[in-house]
């Protein structure tokens, strides 16, 4: 059950970190833009901050498209060079580690101060407690089948099968917990799991607040289509047609879900697929699933499913780059060790290793050639050029019309149906959190104002990372702020988002998001909150529209438009998958590299 990209987003933007093309840049290079960042490796990597930003309008003005642009040679040539060190592109690098000669060499080139793409994290100290919390992608199942392809990584990355969470004191009333930020916003039903329903706090809406229609909607399990073609039938129409059209389902049950699918997939009910709604386990395809029973009594909740890594995904990513570089992070591959070891900054780009990873370098056009591909970077002010044999593009669809040179014309036509729609993750460390408690709920889902859930997660424990499960100490709330409005054209919303994103001050964010805490849970938890860390994602993810999947009109889908290589160059984007989450980041990273094995693989 890959329910995320959820994962959100898993990858989202996959370490293009050119989130902001195509938009305005910032009224001003305002320092108070990007807000405080946290400590540790990811202090200076709170999404896609102001520096990054600034390296992207430069693209998207044209700025390296002169003929005589002054660039310096490397005078490298590898056999691989990988654009965007997100969960694709760490996946592209793992293939051809594990599928090349010795005597290859691949580069990975990334824009941001760590790897990671939207897999990265926040880290605070809270009265002594260290707490972390994700950037964007979290949330991952752990794999039983033996012959499933995640199963495959979960043994190639050397990731355990068990983890140990936080107890809750048993002196204290009983509080079911979620382990992620998403179970408990539709997929999972508890007491604990609250609801602000006409100024008043719910608990356990589903069965005593939903109405008859709301119901039907979630237990159906009415065949509304016979064909074996149900998948393209669904991607004819939005998830709206669908419920309301199609199921009968009045607008209530779309208005509930169409925050949940936006912070899954970017856009509401009435601008997404409803394949895309199916991907991602909405209500009213139980027929066709094979997922089980959604929403599903947290205490009947697979073992298996439903983790998250201290910080996210950023634990993945963190096994990617130590099975690509062991050395690069600290110690062993034990569990402790791989999270909260430091990165060792100065192994990841160094000279004799088969992988390299090249941190802060914004790829700005990339050509092909007849014995190889040219890649032009710049880095620190400068600009630089290097070989290789070949290149995959692992950052985004929404990068390569501005930086791959002569792009055929379908790909070009394809491009321009990847939409993309932003997302703000704000992490708010509090002091305590007893203003839930005090309610009886462990998380809170509400339908005005700013945002639209958060939660207490129960923390996984892992050698020197144990913070204690209690009202009265510090934890970390997470506020996934999707952009969308119903009614407007799809790629309109993604545009209003992004300028909405921009054009809003961190100080402002501060001040929206302790005026929602005051309207939700009152003085004190605004009185609670010890800091607040903001992460922005321009193009967090691409909108699946209908025809996304399998074309329309006659017309092949955009996705396999772009899974087709031009020659040396292939194309990852955790887009192509439509639903972004880390293992299909990882198998479009897989394929492209695996496809490319021609050019890299010769003498």
């Amino acid at each position: 059950m890959a329910i995320t990209r959820r994962d959100f987003f898993n990858t989202a933007l996959l370490g293009s970190g050119l989130s902001l093309l195509k938009m305005p840049a910032p009224l001003a290079a305002d320092p108070g833009f990007d807000g405080p960042g946290g400590i540790g490796d990811y202090a200076m990597a709170n999404g896609n901050t102001w520096e990054v930003l600034e390296a992207a309008h430069r693209i998207r003005d044209g700025e390296y498209r002169a003929p005589d642009l002054d660039v310096r040679e490397t005078g490298e040539h590898f056999s691989l060079a990988v654009i965007g060190g997100g969960m694709s592109g760490l996946g592209a690098a793992l293939h051809f580690l594990d599928s090349s000669g010795p005597d290859r060499t691949c580069l990975v080139l990334d824009n941001h101060p760590i790897f990671g793409g939207v897999s990265k994290r926040n880290e605070v100290l809270v009265d002594g407690i260290r707490l972390v919390g994700p950037q964007g992608a979290n949330e991952f199942d752990i794999p039983i089948d033996p012959a499933g392809d995640d199963y495959e990584v979960f043994e190639r990355l050397k990731i355990p099968r068990k983890f140990e969470y936080a107890p809750w004191p048993k002196d204290l009333r009983r509080l079911e917990f979620d382990r992620t930020n998403y179970g408990f916003q539709y997929w999972l039903q508890a007491p604990s799991f609250g609801h602000l329903v006409d100024g008043r706090w719910v608990r356990d809406f589903w069965k005593q607040h939903a109405s008859e229609a709301m119901r039907r909607w979630i237990d159906t399990r009415k065949r509304y289509y016979e064909g074996e073609d149900w998948p393209q039938w669904l991607d004819s129409m939005t998830y709206r047609d669908y419920v309301e059209k199609v199921m009968g389902i009045p607008r209530e049950a779309t208005s509930y879900i169409d925050p949940v699918l936006a912070a899954a997939m970017g856009l509401g009910s009435d601008a997404l697929s409803a394949y895309a709604a199916y991907q991602v386990a909405m209500p009213g395809f139980r027929a066709w699933s094979g997922w089980g029973d959604f929403p599903v009594e947290f205490d009947e909740a697979p073992d298996h499913t439903w983790h998250m890594f201290p910080g996210g995904n950023t634990g993945l990513a963190r096994y990617l780059v130590k099975a690509l570089i062991p050395e690069a992070i600290r110690g062993g591959h034990g569990l402790g060790e791989v999270i909260n070891a430091r990165v060792r900054f100065g192994v990841l780009d160094r000279e004799g290793n088969r992988v390299r990873i090249r941190l802060g370098a914004t790829v700005v056009r990339v050509r092909q050639e007849d014995e190889g591909v040219t890649v032009i970077y710049e880095r620190g002010g400068r600009l630089f050029r290097l070989r290789a044999a070949a290149a995959v593009m692992a950052g985004g669809a929404h990068v390569a019309g501005y930086i791959v040179e002569d792009l055929p014309a379908d790909k070009r036509e394809a491009l321009k149906m990847f939409l993309h729609s932003p997302m703000l993750v704000a992490n708010v460390a509090v002091r305590h959190w007893r203003f839930l408690y005090d309610r009886g709920i462990s998380s809170a889902r509400w339908f005005e104002g700013f945002g639209f859930a958060t939660n207490v997660r129960r923390p996984m424990l892992l050698p020197g990372y144990r913070p204690p499960l209690h009202p009265d100490a510090p934890t970390v709330l997470t506020f996934y702020v999707p952009f969308y409005y119903p009614g407007v054209p799809a790629q309109e919303q993604g545009q209003r988002g992004r300028m909405e994103l921009l054009s809003t001050s961190y100080a402002e964010y501060e001040e929206k998001i302790r005026d929602q805490m005051r309207r939700l849970f009152g003085s004190e938890a605004v009185q609670a909150i010890a800091g607040i860390i903001l992460n922005r994602w321009g193009h967090a993810f691409v909108n699946p529209t209908p025809g996304f999947y399998f074309g329309r009109d006659g017309r092949p889908s955009p996705r396999d438009v772009m899974r087709r290589p031009v020659e040396r160059i292939a194309f990852a984007h955790s887009e192509l998958n439509g639903h972004q989450f880390w293992l299909g980041a990882i198998r479009e990273g897989r394929r492209a590299a695996r496809e490319l094995a021609p050019y890299y693989g010769r003498d």
